[in-house]
């Protein structure tokens, strides 16, 4: 007994020390952000190449696999397979990023020369189309206040000026010293990629050494306890970065081509580059979008402002579908992060690590997050405690949680899936006459997203709900038709009775 409670003390001893420790530390990064950012900054551009190679060997090692695995897996002997797999990987990274550039930087180029030589046709256009937009809104609330001066109209001469001003005081800053500045930089940063591609060509060729390598040093200096923490721990990393940013990716590939495919149908200008800056920046999430949009807002506010109208409403029902629909499909939800979480985590690590920070934010909290959620639910089994949320609502709160999720839920993807499961049931019992045209193109579609995963295997509570439903019609109809038949019956007495 005295053993045992010698052990809680310690128990409890460490684990008020770990505690005040995270506070202390928490503290000290608080009182000295700047410095430790700075110097966090210095550390990262030290070893960029080996971090640059570290995150190309981990985002081509699924393409390594497939090839080395699948496409040659019947080439002997190993080393040759192996070296034939690496060989396609990069030929095919390399060739899909001088592809993308070929694609961009000739229409970019081609873009802003358009725009120089054209610059007052350009900007008097905008002006007119900002003029006409606040004139309307000056006779709309006139209408409706009483009051239409609130907006003033803009005189194209100062406006131009003032952007010829601001121009010429960027080009004033460009002398010898920030030219060579600016080629030392981006010689620095093509000699890290290049650098960053060997390193990652050596850790993709011997990967399994390597990894022999850290469980040697891991076995040797942890415990078992604490490599399965770390194992564990690493595999959460593992899945939630990976999944995130294939998800991710695949994401922007879908916007950047419905947007592409739909700037051109409606002729709006330079539709390559638009579609292409607003899905590379919308792999950040959830704002990711809205700021790609707004500096091509004002690229085709500049050069065409009559396609300003449809600009939007592409954009905006691109939007809509991209967070609705794709976004939660492709992703599926596996980072677990709520909104709320996700801007915070955009914010944090977007403001020590910049466009890298917003990328690399949600993943890290969702790690941090799922690791914190495995701590809280293990204390809450020693306590013989339930883990789930709902049970630690308020007695009396104003929302039902129940409600609430099923509120929450996607209504448009319930809605499919249920006109697919009833388009289904017609096909099984032979029925394929009486299936409606939505349920029918529903069913195309339920079928066409689960084959490219875009839809997941129906849920057994969607199932559940189906099958009470379909059993309700039924009672109702049974019903309905035993009512007819009684009033049949004494309908056809009544009528004997008379006779």
């Amino acid at each position: 007994m005295l053993q045992e409670n010698k052990k809680t003390l310690s128990q409890k001893v460490m684990s008020a020390t770990v505690w005040y420790a995270v506070v202390f530390f928490a503290l000290i990064l608080i009182s000295y952000y700047f410095e430790l950012s700075q110097w966090l900054m210095s550390i990262i551009g030290l070893f960029s190449p080996v971090l640059l190679g570290l995150a190309f060997a981990y985002i081509l090692n699924p393409f390594f696999r497939f090839f080395e695995r699948k496409v040659f897996s019947k080439i002997y002997p190993s080393p040759l397979r192996r070296a034939i797999a690496l060989l396609c990987t990069y030929l095919s990274f390399i060739l899909l990023i001088m592809f993308l550039l070929l694609l961009i930087i000739p229409q970019l180029i081609s873009a802003i020369i358009g725009f120089i030589g054209e610059y007052n046709t350009h900007i008097n256009a905008a002006v007119s189309g900002i003029n006409t937009l606040l004139g309307w809104l000056n006779s709309f609330f006139q209408n409706t206040v009483g009051k239409g001066d609130f907006f003033s109209p803009i005189d194209g001469t100062q406006f131009s000026d003032g952007l010829y001003k601001i121009l010429n005081g960027y080009l004033a800053q460009i002398d010898i010293g920030f030219l060579l500045s600016a080629a030392g930089t981006l010689f620095s940063g093509i000699a890290d990629v290049i650098f960053a591609l060997f390193i990652s060509l050596y850790l993709l060729s011997s990967k399994e050494k390597r990894y022999a390598q850290v469980m040697k040093f891991r076995n040797a200096m942890f415990s078992d306890k604490t490599n399965k923490g770390i194992t564990r721990l690493c595999t959460t990393i593992d899945n939630l970065f990976g999944k995130f940013f294939e998800g991710r990716l695949v994401d922007a590939l879908i916007v950047g081509t419905l947007l592409y495919v739909l700037f051109l149908l409606f002729n709006i200008p330079y539709a390559i580059i638009l579609a292409s800056f607003i899905a590379v920046i919308n792999i950040i999430p959830y704002i990711g979008f809205i700021i790609g949009a707004v500096p091509a807002t004002l690229l085709v506010l500049l050069t065409d402002h009559t396609k300003l109208l449809p600009f939007f409403v592409i954009v905006f029902i691109i939007f809509q579908i991209e967070s609705n629909i794709i976004s939660p499909k492709i992703l599926g939800n596996n980072t677990g992060v709520s909104s709320l979480c996700v801007i915070v985590a955009i914010c944090v690590t977007g403001s020590i690590f910049g466009f890298v920070g917003m990328l690399l934010g949600v993943p890290l909290f969702a790690t941090i997050l799922d690791y914190g959620n495995s701590v809280v639910e293990r204390r809450l089994q020693k306590k013989r405690r339930p883990s789930d949320v709902d049970n630690y609502y308020a007695p009396d709160p104003i929302i039902d949680p129940m409600q609430t999720n099923r509120a929450n839920a996607n209504k448009l993807i319930n809605q499919i899936e249920r006109r697919s499961l009833r388009a289904k049931k017609l096909i099984d019992i032979g029925r394929e006459a009486d299936i409606k045209g939505i349920d029918r193109f529903c069913f195309s579609v339920h079928r066409a997203g689960c084959k490219r995963h875009l839809f997941n295997s129906t849920s057994p509570e969607l199932l559940t709900h189906f099958t009470v439903g379909e059993t309700q019609k039924i009672i109702r109809a049974d019903t309905n038709s035993h009512f007819c038949g009684l009033k049949e019956k004494l309908f056809a007495s009544k009528t004997t009775k008379e006779d």
